[in-house]
């Protein structure tokens, strides 16, 4: 069986993303990338989808244009658009050219306005199977009206097994004392600057360690934030290596996820969190809310809403004792790799057969 694997980056989490569905056995993979990586476990064609996911229409035409005539060439089984996202805007235009194929397509965010509703299920209704990295998105895109929708949830990649002690030695932090972690860029649907205003009403002792990529808010914003705590923060905002966020993770008590409700998606520091047994913190709505209520993953608070994540963090810094409940280590096990690659090799072998057809996960 031969599969196009189709995204429009091979930044980051990209690269790890198409190598965790190049495991699928007795199958044949070929990447359609902007540029090509040696980090990547499979063959590759470079296509010029760095317009295809952005908004001018006559680059995304020209995009889609080039992936089907790839696709003439290739021949191939299953078609799987990695970034279905990228089809929001214009009401998954392209898609019928591949109707001749079997088509999977993974959509990492839920759209709720009422145009974006009725992109979505045009989305769903030309392709064999969507797939989508959470049960609350799922129940969300089908209430919508759309179809064929499966849930295989977003992994944990990378395995990190880090001593604690070890881990706060890296970062200069007193192990006796709470961490609070805020990991990965510092983009502005992440909500860092909410999180360094709730944190000036926490009277528990806690330390902070934000690390990861300068975005929306620099080293200068969180220093003038955090002036009625600055002995407690600690900065580093530079893209983190492997070893660099396995101890940021494994350093952390509580994992803080102040994201503004615009984010509903999969998150990478959570799954990180939660493969090491940690703490998390995170708002009420959406895919982040559910699954942490869901799987006992730790607290929720009102999105947005400085005192009531103030309070809430209070709670979780007093309390510091974290039960790993059966939800808790069902949750850890689903992040396997090994289930999520299983999960979309049932998928391409069910929309190769079958167009249309629900797998039964």
């Amino acid at each position: 069986m031969k599969i196009l694997l189709v995204d429009t980056s091979v930044d980051g989490h990209h690269i790890t993303y198409i190598n965790g569905l190049t495991a699928v056995e007795n199958a044949e993979f070929v990447a359609l990338l902007p540029e090509t990586d040696k980090k990547i476990h499979c063959r590759q064609i470079v296509v010029n989808n760095k317009e295809g996911a952005k908004r001018n229409f006559f680059d995304f035409k020209k995009w889609i244009n080039e992936v089907y005539e790839v696709c003439k060439e290739e021949n191939p089984d299953v078609v799987h658009f990695l970034y279905g996202d990228s089809f929001y805007r214009y009401f998954g235009f392209g898609l019928s050219k591949f109707k001749k194929y079997k088509t999977v397509i993974t959509l990492h965010w839920a759209r709720s306005g009422f145009l974006q509703r009725i992109s979505t299920r045009r989305i769903c209704k030309n392709v064999s199977t969507t797939a989508v990295h959470s049960a609350y998105i799922k129940e969300l895109m089908e209430s919508y009206g759309a179809k064929n929708i499966e849930h295989v949830e977003y992994p944990q990649f990378n395995q990190h097994f880090v001593d604690k002690a070890a881990a706060c030695k890296f970062w200069s932090l007193d192990e006796t004392i709470p961490v609070i972690g805020c990991i990965g860029g510092t983009r502005h649907d992440k909500g860092l600057d909410i999180l360094l205003e709730a944190l000036n009403y926490v009277d528990k002792p806690f330390q902070l360690l934000i690390a990861g990529k300068e975005e929306s808010f620099s080293e200068d914003f969180i220093k003038e934030h955090s002036k009625s705590y600055s002995d407690k923060v600690h900065a580093y905002l530079k893209f983190l290596s492997d070893e660099e966020l396995a101890n940021a993770i494994a350093a952390c008590d509580i994992i803080a996820l102040p994201y503004r409700r615009v984010f509903d998606g999969a998150s990478g520091p959570l799954g990180e969190g939660v493969s090491m047994g940690k703490c998390i913190v995170g708002p009420n709505h959406g895919t982040l809310g559910y699954t942490i209520n869901r799987y006992d993953l730790g607290y929720t608070f009102e999105t947005e809403n400085t005192t009531s994540m103030s309070e809430v963090i209070s709670r979780a810094l007093e309390r510091n004792d974290l039960t790993l409940t059966e939800a808790y280590l069902l949750y850890q096990t689903m992040l396997n790799p090994k289930n999520f690659s299983n999960q979309y090799a049932y998928l391409y072998v069910q929309s190769s057969f079958t167009k249309g057809k629900v797998a039964i996960i």
